[in-house]
């Protein structure tokens, strides 16, 4: 019985760690430098500064985006197990366009996560088919 409770709590202090460390890990500001799309088999480069995805996440669940020189703001938040991210836009422009309500869809999926590169999936299904794939975005950490 005492294995099994001290197995309980070893497993429950790692897991809760992991989930701190990936929150760490997840806030902080990012800069796009690529992106796949799910038909793709290499990474391609964004060389115009204009064009690369800008974010910041905060650990308050608060989101800035700046893509394409246009400035978005809302919220995000991870699923369960911390392995997608969803997002909620509140702002677009400086206008207002929702609130902060219950984020619904978590279809962005975090396939690398390390201090200095975050790779996201936006999941989806494509063709007459409906082939599930996801559309690769490459980020690294602002210094």
């Amino acid at each position: 019985m005492k294995k099994l409770l001290l197995g309980f709590l070893l497993f429950t202090t790692v897991n809760l760690f992991g989930q701190n460390n990936k929150l760490d890990l997840f806030c902080c500001q990012w800069i796009q430098y690529g992106y796949k799309s799910h038909n793709d088999t290499i990474v391609k480069l964004i060389n115009e500064d204009c064009s690369k995805k800008k974010c910041e996440f905060s650990k308050d669940g608060k989101y800035i985006e700046d893509m394409y020189c246009i400035i978005s703001k809302g919220y995000w938040a991870f699923n369960e197990d911390s392995t997608k991210v969803g997002f909620k836009l509140t702002e677009f422009m400086g206008k207002k366009i929702g609130d902060k309500s219950t984020i619904k869809f978590f279809n962005q999926l975090i396939i690398k996560l390390t201090k200095d590169t975050l790779i996201y999936g936006n999941e989806g299904t494509y063709g007459n088919e409906r082939v599930y794939g996801h559309d690769d975005w490459y980020f690294i950490r602002k210094k």
